[in-house]
């Protein structure tokens, strides 16, 4: 079997044989090269981060010209004239980038320099006095300009422009670094002080404003300038809850972690303010294969840059946290890179599923190409250092934690019996739950809002969340989104319960001085039952007080990625027959089951339980899922494939008048349940059934859970409180956990308030 460091090597060789084609050679200063478009900004960082994949690969003992298409002598001239371009384009050096402008002193220019350094490092014996003296000018210029004209500043939301988790880190990162690398500098002492603020103030949450801890020689609280974290950990940078950003935050702290590893030098204390909390959440949004599971969703390209810099996260959390799971993590993940590499069949890591990117942008593409080399190749060096020296600078009180005591220190963390466990956090409205056999999660404030997700746990390959779960309505304008306007929840043991409204709205539409408008309000439910099996998922769309029109209604809307991570091919069975669908094309229709029940793969069913008579496999004409809809990017292909199953689903122009009511139904999604299970719920009426209830807009299903406990879940979509019943002895309110029982004719009765739900378990 081939080891990990082999693993990497291998990758590593073969993406160097695609390189060559990206690589520009400055023609007026042949001793300088860069990979990329070398345009200030993501050009320069996309240089910085080919050279240290390019330099460690150079220096690797292991190296194999024939695999990699050079000699070593080859990769470390080429990553030297990468490096001096990076260098000689800085306002500190006498070039330029390739757009004619000089890079450096902005709040992000440290994150290209942080992520090349184990380059640089491997690199070192080969630089000349002048390369030295050039690096040296170029990190104190940069340090001097956050020294002097760089704020640190923090904030909760990301709308009010001070939430700067991920900057604060890099820049506090590179303070230190350069202090620990030229003490000589007069300014030393000034760069750790600062640096340490930085860094204080990164993965930073309300409650260290009262923090009496003591770090690096003060209170946290004496550190404190503001929160870029809730308390729950959730982080809501871009405007949504961003995993993605959260292991971005923990990936820098692991390049200062080895850094100061390998020179033999003590890290600040305050590298690893909350890393263990962080972590802690990170790890619950990962898959058994080392997939990220973004349950807040993704404004970018599936599966790159944030995936790809989970790598040297896992390895500072094996070293200082001596975290069991980051092997499993780390093989899968390797092996997800392996398949599409080998998917494209030219050696590049991204050009199967990115071709109309890169000739969309040059930029943007290598970008992503080089993400991942330096990713790859900061696995390669630092792999070899875990367990080595000293272990991380942690406080006294947290070395000694084990798991279960670590997750207690996040409230927000619900550690529940089989191993079960839940996160929440309130102000994105975001659920989790998992446990052995599925993962269920919502979330209101989300890329794509809302996102909803059930899934067997070991199904990575089937999660997708662009208004997954969601009715999707189209509008006649260029994009059509939703806004939140209310959401609100409970979670209990087991599961959760939430519900929400959203407002529908298109923009960009074509008649002259025709203005953007809302064409809907959008009312959801979404129940994770305590069974370990079934959600429940409620949807109620209407039309606002104007006429409007559609271009098309799907009710459901689950995306089931089809692509080459699972081979591009999916098998639905249904009440009628199956469907075989091949991935990453379709014909850009729906075929129509002629079932209200469908099955994934025999190992995820899908029932309507009222609403409509079928459900439908909607198969785009291309990739749809990409970056997320802008005015630059619409009409622009895809990055992934997914089906759609939908039902009901309308395609073409459609009317509706004020109020009409656009989409009502019901579902049942049943994670890990075979063909022949979800045939029998579908079937029988004592296992699943739905009631329209005593008001026109109240809505309930009685479910017999995986557990044998009877359920039942109502909803008011209606605008005054209604009262509602059902046929049971006793009913447990899981929200409250209050009983109520019978009347003298059988039937329990409660009150709804409007745009709220309830569920229960029944005796």
């Amino acid at each position: 079997m081939e080891d990990i460091a082999s693993v990497y090597l291998n990758l590593l060789q073969r993406w160097m044989r695609s390189a060559p084609r990206y690589i520009h050679n400055c023609q007026d200063r042949p001793e300088l090269a860069c990979y990329g478009s070398g345009e200030n900004g993501w050009g320069v960082q996309t240089n910085q981060k080919a050279l240290a994949a390019i330099a460690v690969l150079s220096a690797n003992a292991g190296l194999n010209p024939a695999e990699a298409g050079s000699s070593r002598e080859e990769l470390k001239s080429l990553a030297l004239r990468l490096l001096r371009f990076s260098l000689q384009s800085h306002l500190e050096g006498d070039y330029h980038c390739t757009d004619g402008t000089s890079w450096g002193h902005t709040w992000i220019s440290a994150l290209g320099i942080e992520r090349m350094m184990h380059g640089v490092e491997a690199l070192w014996p080969g630089l000349t006095e002048a390369d030295r003296l050039l690096l040296r000018r170029v990190l104190l210029s940069e340090c001097d300009w956050l020294l002097e004209h760089y704020e640190v500043v923090a904030g909760l939301y990301n709308h009010e422009g001070r939430n700067k988790p991920e900057s604060n880190l890099w820049n506090g990162a590179l303070l230190h670094r350069t202090a620990d690398m030229y003490p000589d500098s007069p300014h030393a002492a000034c760069y750790r002080e600062k640096g340490t603020i930085f860094l204080m103030n990164a993965v930073s949450v309300p409650s260290d404003e009262w923090n009496e801890t003591v770090k690096d020689g003060r209170k946290v609280a004496d550190w404190f300038v503001g929160a870029n974290f809730f308390e729950s950990y959730a982080l809501h940078h871009h405007g949504y809850l961003n995993v993605g950003y959260m292991v971005i935050c923990l990936s820098n702290m692991a390049m200062l972690h080895f850094a100061f590893k390998q020179r033999g030098s003590k890290p600040p204390e305050a590298l690893y303010h909350r890393m263990r909390g962080l972590w802690e959440v990170v790890k619950l949004c990962t898959f058994p294969d080392g997939r990220l599971l973004r349950i807040g969703g993704d404004t970018r390209v599936r599966y790159t840059y944030c995936q790809d810099y989970v790598i040297p996260v896992w390895h500072m959390v094996k070293d200082a946290l001596n975290e069991p799971d980051c092997d499993r993590f780390e093989a899968g993940w390797l092996e997800q890179i392996r398949l599409e590499m080998d998917a494209n069949g030219d050696d590049t890591f991204l050009s199967a599923r990115c071709g109309p990117l890169a000739q969309s942008s040059p930029l943007y593409y290598t970008r992503l190409e080089s993400d991942r080399a330096a990713a790859l190749s900061m696995g390669l060096v630092w792999r070899s250092w875990i367990g080595r020296g000293e272990a991380a600078a942690q406080p006294e009180e947290d070395k000694n934690e084990d798991k279960e005591e670590a997750r207690a220190s996040v409230p927000a963390i619900r550690q529940e019996e089989g191993g079960a466990c839940s996160w929440h956090d309130a102000y994105h409205g975001a659920y989790l739950h998992r446990d052995a056999n599925r993962i269920a999660s919502w979330v209101w404030e989300a890329a794509e809002k809302p996102q909803g997700l059930c899934i067997p746990a070991h199904a990575s390959d089937m999660a997708e969340w662009r208004e997954n779960l969601s009715v999707r309505l189209s509008g006649l304008g260029r994009i059509t989104s939703q806004r939140l306007e209310r959401h609100d929840g409970v979670r209990f043991p087991g599961g959760f319960l939430t519900w929400g409204s959203l407002l529908v709205h298109t923009e960009g539409l074509l008649a002259e001085g025709q203005a953007d408008y809302d064409v809907a309000r959008s009312q959801l439910v979404c129940a994770a039952l305590p069974d370990g099996k079934h959600m429940l998922v409620l949807q109620y769309a209407t039309a606002l007080e104007r006429r409007t029109y559609m271009r098309e209604v799907k009710g459901l809307h689950l995306l089931i990625p089809n692509d080459l991570f699972n081979g591009s091919k999916r098998t639905y069975v249904h009440g009628k027959g199956a469907i075989s669908a091949q991935g990453s094309q379709g014909d850009g229709d729906a075929w129509r089951t002629g079932s209200r029940w469908l099955n994934a793969d025999d190992r995820l069913g899908v029932i309507a339980v009222y609403g409509t008579d079928e459900l439908s496999v909607y198969r785009p004409v291309k990739r749809q899922i990409g970056l997320k809809e802008k005015p630059n990017n619409i009409g622009m292909e895809g990055m992934l494939y997914a089906d759609e199953i939908c039902g009901p689903i309308r395609l073409g122009l459609q009317v509706f008048e004020p109020h009409q009511v656009i989409a009502d139904a019901g579902y049942v999604l049943q994670a890990g349940e075979r063909n022949e299970g979800t045939a029998a719920y579908a079937g029988s009426e004592q296992l699943l059934t739905a009631d329209a209830g005593s008001d026109g807009t109240c809505r309930s299903v009685r479910i017999r859970g995986a557990d044998g406990e009877l359920y039942v879940l109502a909803a008011n979509f209606g605008e005054v409180a209604a009262a509602v019943h059902f046929e049971g002895s006793e009913g447990r309110e899981l929200a409250s956990g209050e009983t109520t029982a019978s009347g003298a004719d059988g039937l329990l009765k409660a009150e709804l308030q409007p745009g709220t739900a309830r569920l229960w378990r029944l005796r």
